[in-house]
């Protein structure tokens, strides 16, 4: 982890990052750049997609910190910047590779999970519009003798924070910007399949 300072309309801001990641910080100058300088404040909060970003007040400028999402998010701050850049290159490379428009999610959002489903192998992740929270429901799935999948039958299910996937299956987190109506079929840790909103597989459109 490095220390870098960058300097933004008179005003100095310092992050903590792995200098392997550091690439990742533009959007977050970007934002700065364009933000007010008389609003710019301590404990001022900006969000770009799963993250959110605070400024500190120190010596000399701000520093940035982001909710400690492996810990206690809503009580506690991080001051490296790597898991939050990690996440968005995961969630971004994801929409590049496809090709999709993206649909922003926050680390507070809720997921509405099938109990017991998301430790699972095989799970299936679908948005919904009307769902409310993040729109996205994960259910445990089976494949059938014709190589279809189907849901296992539940009727009980419980609500999880975004960021508590890091704890539990971290790989999930890079399809949480896609759209809403899309379904993405999960084995381990590997997406197998991508469907659209009209339940085309982005998967076999984009193969070689």
């Amino acid at each position: 982890m490095n220390t870098y300072t960058k300097e933004i309309n008179g005003i100095k801001y310092t992050i903590k990052v792995d200098d392997m990641l550091y690439f990742q910080s533009q959007a977050l100058w970007r934002a700065i750049y364009d933000i007010p300088v008389g609003r710019l404040k301590d404990g001022f909060k900006i969000q770009i997609g799963f993250s959110l970003y605070i400024l500190q007040k120190a010596i000399s400028g701000y520093c940035i910190v982001t909710p400690d999402y492996e810990s206690t998010p809503f009580l506690k701050v991080n001051e490296d910047l790597t898991l939050a850049f990690w996440i968005q290159m995961e969630q971004l490379d994801m929409l590049q590779k496809y090709h999709i428009n993206g649909e922003t999610i926050r680390f507070d959002d809720k997921i509405a999970v099938a109990k017991g489903s998301i430790v699972k192998p095989k799970i299936c992740l679908q948005r919904f519009r009307d769902l409310g929270g993040s729109g996205w429901c994960v259910n445990e799935i089976f494949q059938n003798k014709d190589g279809k999948f189907s849901n296992v039958d539940t009727t009980e299910y419980e609500s999880i924070y975004a960021y508590q996937l890091l704890n539990i299956r971290p790989s999930v987190l890079k399809a949480l910007m896609l759209p809403y109506d899309y379904i993405v079929v999960i084995d381990g840790d590997d997406i197998i399949e991508l469907l659209n909103e009209k339940d085309e597989s982005i998967i076999t459109k984009n193969s070689p």
